[in-house]
């Protein structure tokens, strides 16, 4: 690990927020769900430890939704990427999400890459509340960002879908040759494993899928058995000790 990496890695999502350095893990329950709740129950782990430097931010598709784009048509500076990626949203969301703030991974020439984005008061929000506690943010992403590039090797590169679960929303990923190549969120009510189980459905039925490829799962907080998914292998990746391990990549 580069010196200069993150010490510090924080986790936000509408009900729990978490903070990690080394062995050092804090979680709260955010008393009235949502980015405020949150960005307080935030200020209090931090006031209550010694953590001062640098952070990466991970957040839930509830507060930076992820989108999948197809690649440009030509290669673009990163500026012109910017851009290119912004009148992309606008055809999609309106004129509004313009202003959004926006994170992309790089992706082979020709291929499908995946967008982050985040409303530009609530960074700057989170920002001053991490500045009140002497942190720096170097990096703030989406959870698909953060645990697609940690676990991307370990997919492979056959047909799969990589699945996201929080509390209240699915995240589906369909890969192919170890790519991108669909993206679907849905809500998610009580029954998660029942809620997977239609989306998997739709969305191979859309793919033409001819033989139903592995999952992989990753959840944070929800502790279904996934296992009943059935008619497919199903690999559910380490949820690890605590509720948002899997954002903090522990």
């Amino acid at each position: 690990m580069s010196l200069l990496s993150p010490s510090i890695r924080i986790a936000l999502t509408p009900g729990r927020v978490a903070v990690a350095a080394g062995r050092d893990h804090r979680e709260a329950v955010v008393a009235v769900p949502g980015w405020a709740g949150a960005l307080e129950a935030l200020s209090g782990l931090l006031a209550g430890s010694a953590l001062r430097g640098r952070a990466s931010v991970t957040l839930s598709h509830h507060f930076s939704p992820v989108h999948l784009l197809a690649s440009p048509p030509v290669a673009l500076k990163p500026l012109e990427m910017q851009g290119w990626i912004r009148d992309t949203l606008a055809k999609q969301f309106g004129e509004a999400s313009r202003d959004w703030q926006v994170s992309w991974q790089a992706e082979a020439p020709g291929e499908p890459f995946l967008v982050g984005s985040l409303e530009p008061a609530q960074l700057a929000e989170l920002q001053g509340v991490l500045r009140a506690a002497s942190i720096r943010p170097v990096e703030v992403q989406p959870w698909l960002a953060a645990a697609w590039n940690r676990q991307r090797r370990r997919l492979g590169r056959g047909r799969a879908w990589y699945v996201l679960a929080e509390p209240g929303r699915l995240t589906l990923l369909r890969l192919e040759d170890g790519r991108a190549r669909s993206l679907r969120t849905a809500p998610l009510q009580d029954d998660a494993v029942s809620a997977l189980a239609g989306l998997l459905t739709r969305e191979a039925l859309l793919a033409g899928e001819d033989a139903p490829a592995p999952v992989w799962i990753e959840s944070a907080v929800l502790r279904p058995d996934w296992q009943e998914l059935g008619g497919r292998s199903v690999h559910v990746l380490p949820p690890g000790r605590e509720a948002l391990s899997a954002l903090l990549g522990d």
